[in-house]
This record gives structure tokens, C-alpha cells and sequence, in this order.
């Protein structure tokens, strides 16, 4: 973390992702009353060779045999990959899956390729071809689908200890063998993404994901940002993958749209331990004092909407050891050409949103379920109890209104507005700038915390 009147990593002004936009700070933050912290993107050494990378983790998995080894025998085969909304190329994965199911007797029809939407919208057709591999995998045979909430066929495999119903779309919960293919980056509820939740989740029915989210079980003890154990979130995810035929995963740290820092394959949970064991230092940064303004860069593609753009500010503004003052505010730099976001999820987000005053919603999310889509409502409400949210050069800024969120045409002009009202007398503002909110964790440091969650997960 470098300082006001610092340069930052390789001699650069601080910055912040707005989509694929680089925004460098305005000149009103390098004003003397401002003391602006700036946290670059976490330094993760990107493979110098996706594919040599991919190619080493399949031939050497973590805690179970090669792929082409697990699927003999295996009559039928499900690939779960998640949808656009992660920064995840997969199909540079999938073809080299396919390979190693085809060299067990595994391929053409005998294989699906599901997208896992969970909540969100649907894919279009053009879209799956792609996220699959392409025309090429699409000729020889592979079958496509989507996965929603909404759209049967769902198939029930009875309850976990805590209750939870799972129900599963039939090509996953059908399948002999499943693979999830995803990112591990840090997760509000499941303490870290990847692992078995493209699964659990991405292929889950309605009525399991509004369990698994109801806001009373994500405010439960445990379900904490960057923590796997003990996490009672993580543990129902893993019950429900238990219930399926996924033995497999693929998942990627440091992702980008073309490229990622870190690849592993293998039993999902090992694979989202150790991938998350290698992300945990270079996201997590501890500070002293809580902030008057935090600014949060949005990449791509989590810039298209609110519902993805918000999970910023509840990184931020939800923790116990949140790095924001009460009453200060979070500005996030997205474009959202998507406005709230197309899918069942999204829309229901906006709609809860827009019908509740913050403590409202909190107390009514408290008292049952909100539906699919209702856990994000619920977390940016509790981030607007105790501040400020606004979004820079958000496509449609009155569309922010309707919903408590301030909308600014820039950055500058947030700022603008901002710090008059958050500067204490003569004393200078204090502004953290993340250039990216989503990979980068700021919390408040404990005398006598640990660096950081427990990684360690039951199985």
C-alpha cells in the first residue's frame, strides 16, 4: 500500500479499474488535505504459458488419480463452467478436459457442457458455443446447456445436516462424473470461490440457492470473507456437491479474460485451498484507521451491472473490521451498461432495493427468505446503514436513484461532492483507493488477529 505523495508500483499515479479502463486519480486527491492510501492490483505473477500451465495441472492433480484415470468407466460426463460475469477464459480449459475424457472412452454426446447461471440469465446460444470451446467442440458431438434456477428439469437429492434442500439440474445431478471448472477469488459468504460452488450453486435449483442465501444463514457466525473453515456457507456447498458425482475441478487464481497467474486441478476442495492459500497474501491488507472515502475500481466484467459492481462495496462496508468509517462513502468506477442486470436474480435485487428503506430490508431479510437475488439486496443494505454508496460514470445515473445509490457522471465529480462533507476541520481526508475492489481485501487490524481467515476447510 503506498501513500499520498507516493508514485505507487513501477512509478505510476494511483488508479482504478472502470471496465477495461484504467482511470488515473483526479487532481483533486493529490490536494494537501487529502491523504489519499492507494492499493494496486495484488502482484500475482501472471503464467508466462496458459497452456503449458493448464497442461502440467491436469498431468499432475491434487489428491486424485488423472482425469483420463477417474473417468473409466464413467457412461455419461457433465462440465459445469460458470458464465460470463467471471473473468475466467474457459474455453481454453474445456477443449483440454475433453481431450482427457476422450482418452477414457468418454466424449461426443456422452458429455455436457452446462453453464452454470445459477440466478443469473440466461446464455445465448452464440454464448455457449463460445464459453465450450467453439465450433470445434461443438462438431464433435458435445451437448450444451444452461443451468437456471428457474428451468427444469431439477432433480431433488434429499436435504444436508443443516437442512438444506438439493435439488440440481438432471445432466449434473445425473451424471457419473461431474467437473467444475471456475475461478478462486475472494467470496463474501463462501469465504473464497471455486471449488465445488459451480456446482452447488451454479447448477442448483431455486429453492436451494434461496437457502443457501437466506439472509439469515449468510449472517450466521463462520460466513466471513476469505475464511473456509469452520464457514457454515462452505461446509452446506460442499454437502451438496457430496450428493453429486463431482470428483473434479479446475480452477484458476489471478484470472483474467485471457490468462490467469495460477492454475490447479484436482478434488475441488484441495484445489480451492491451495489455490487460495497462494491468493490470501497478495489480496489481503490490513490498516489502522478506518477511511472518510474509499474509491473502488470495478475490471471487466463485473462492471456490466450493480448486482456484480456491489459486491465491492459489501466487501468493504459489511465486515466486522470494515476499513470505512460510519458515514463515509464508497465510490464505485463502473460503466454498467447493464444497469442492475438482466437475470431473475438481478431484477429482484432491484426490485427489493427499490421498495425498502435499508433497515427495512435488513429486518425483513432477517425475519425469512428474500428469494434468489435477495441476499445481494440484503448486504448492500446493511453497507447503506452505515454509509454512503455512489457509483462514477455509471451509463444511466438516474437509474441509480430509484434505489438509494448516487450516480456521477466521473470520478472527479463524485469527489467533488463527497469530501466537503467528509472532512473533520483542518484535518486532511483519508481516501483509499483500490485499483481493484474485488481482488483486494482492506480490514481494520486486530491487536491479536490472525492475518487473515483459515483456510483449512472440513470436507
Amino acid at each position: 500500500m503506498t501513500r499520498h505523495g507516493d508514485t505507487g508500483a513501477g512509478g505510476a499515479v494511483p488508479w482504478v479499474w472502470s471496465g477495461r479502463r484504467r482511470l488515473t486519480l483526479p487532481a483533486l486527491l493529490r490536494s494537501p488535505a487529502v491523504d489519499v492510501h492507494f492499493v494496486p492490483p495484488p502482484s500475482l505473477a501472471g503464467a508466462t504459458d496458459p497452456q503449458r500451465s493448464l497442461r502440467a495441472a491436469l498431468a499432475h492433480p491434487l489428491e486424485t488419480p488423472r482425469l483420463s484415470e477417474l473417468a473409466r468407466g464413467a457412461r455419461t460426463a457433465a462440465i459445469a463452467v460458470p458464465d460470463s460475469s467471471r473473468a475466467l477464459p474457459v474455453d481454453a480449459i474445456v477443449p483440454a478436459l475433453l481431450d482427457e475424457l476422450a482418452v477414457a472412452g468418454v466424449s461426443g454426446p456422452q458429455v455436457t457442457v452446462i453453464v452454470g447461471c445459477g440466478a443469473h440469465r440466461a446464455t445465448t446460444a452464440e454464448e455457449r458455443r463460445r464459453l465450450a470451446g467453439g465450433p470445434a467442440v461443438t462438431a464433435s458431438g458435445v451437448r450444451l446447456r444452461d443451468a437456471q434456477a428457474q428451468t427444469p428439469p431439477h432433480r431433488a437429492l434429499g436435504r444436508t445436516r443443516l437442512g438444506c434442500p438439493i435439488r440440481l439440474c438432471e445432466d449434473v445431478a445425473g451424471a457419473d462424473l461431474a467437473i467444475s471448472v471456475g475461478i478462486v477469488e475472494p467470496h463474501l459468504y463462501a469465504g473464497f470461490s471455486g471449488g465445488v460452488k459451480g456446482v452447488a450453486i451454479g447448477c442448483a435449483a431455486e429453492e436451494t440457492i434461496a437457502w443457501t442465501h437466506a439472509p439469515a444463514f449468510i449472517s450466521r457466525s463462520g460466513v466471513e470473507l476469505l475464511s473456509l473453515a469452520g464457514n457454515p456457507f462452505q461446509d452446506t456447498l460442499r454437502e451438496i456437491a457430496a450428493a453429486t458425482g463431482l470428483r473434479y475441478a479446475v480452477n484458476a487464481a489471478g484470472a483474467a479474460p485471457s490468462a490467469w497467474s495460477r492454475i490447479a486441478a484436482g478434488r475441488p476442495e484441495a484445489v480451492q485451498e491451495a489455490l487460495a492459500r497462494h491468493l490470501t497474501p497478495a489480496c489481503l491488507h490490513e490498516v489502522e484507521r478506518p477511511f472518510d472515502v474509499v474509491v473502488a475500481g470495478i475490471p471487466t466484467p463485473k462492471h456490466e451491472s450493480l448486482y456484480q459492481a456491489s459486491r465491492a462495496a459489501t466487501y468493504l462496508g459489511v465486515s466486522a473490521h470494515s476499513p470505512v468509517k460510519d458515514g463515509g462513502l464508497i465510490v464505485l468506477c463502473a460503466e454498467l451498461p447493464g444497469g442492475f442486470g438482466d437475470g431473475p436474480g438481478e431484477r429482484r435485487f432491484a426490485e427489493l432495493l427499490a421498495s425498502s428503506a435499508p433497515d427495512e430490508l435488513v429486518a425483513r431479510g432477517l425475519r425469512g427468505p428474500l428469494g434468489p437475488g435477495g441476499q445481494r439486496a440484503f448486504v448492500v443494505a446493511r453497507v447503506l446503514r452505515r454509509c454512503r454508496l455512489a457509483v462514477a460514470g455509471a451509463a444511466d445515473p438516474e437509474l441509480l436513484s430509484e434505489v438509494g445509490i448516487g450516480g456521477f457522471a466521473g470520478l472527479d465529480h463524485a469527489l467533488d461532492a463527497a469530501l466537503p462533507a467528509t472532512s473533520a476541520g483542518a484535518s486532511p481526508s483519508r481516501v483509499l483507493v483500490l485499483a481493484d475492489a474485488l481482488s483486494s481485501v482492506v480490514r481494520l487490524r486486530q491487536p491479536d488477529g490472525p492475518p487473515g481467515g483459515d483456510l483449512r476447510a472440513r470436507g
